[in-house]
């Protein structure tokens, strides 16, 4: 029986080995994408500002009126 118990927690060990090594990656993967998430955020806010800066800059074009005899 001794031998039984043995094998369960050798099993054990190994189950815990194997999620510890698969948290360890997720959480590379989390670190990963939150570097990302940074990254891209940084980058659209950037965009709308040119954005923003491009509209106010831009002079308007030919504006369609009405003739003066409407």
């Amino acid at each position: 029986m001794t031998s039984d118990h043995e094998n369960r927690i050798e099993k054990l060990e190994i189950d815990l080995a194997h999620a510890n090594h698969t948290i360890d990656e997720l959480n590379q993967v989390v670190i990963d994408q939150g570097k990302q998430i940074y990254r891209l955020t940084r980058k659209v806010a950037e965009m709308t500002d040119q954005m923003e800066e491009l509209l106010e800059n831009a002079t308007p074009g030919h504006q369609i009126e009405k003739p003066p005899h409407y």
